[in-house]
């Protein structure tokens, strides 16, 4: 048996300009807005409540949980999971996630 470690991995590269550029451009769909640079337009709508604009950018991660926090990650649907199946992976040693019992 092997155990391991909970781990978590962020796989994107992260751009922060190219992030509220893109974040302005799909804000100003609706709102028609002419405010200056990005970072202000982006702040006035986070201020005005407006945050479904931000769902517009998507980061990537590697995440290795035990099933229970899974299941809480995956329980709301926020985001979009591809997990590991039984059904298709050979596994030769049973592994375990490890952590605090």
């Amino acid at each position: 048996m092997k155990i391991i470690e909970p781990t978590v991995e962020l796989i994107d590269d992260i751009d922060g300009a190219q992030i509220l550029r893109k974040l302005e451009r799909c804000g100003k769909v609706s709102r028609k807005s002419k405010l200056g640079d990005a970072e202000s337009f982006v702040r006035s709508i986070i201020k005005r409540g407006h945050e479904s604009v931000l769902e517009h950018v998507s980061l990537t991660f590697h995440i290795v949980c035990d099933r229970a926090i899974m299941a809480e990650l995956t329980r709301h649907r926020h985001a979009s999971f591809t997990v590991e199946s039984t059904r298709y992976v050979k596994y030769d040693e049973l592994t375990v996630i490890g952590g605090a019992l």
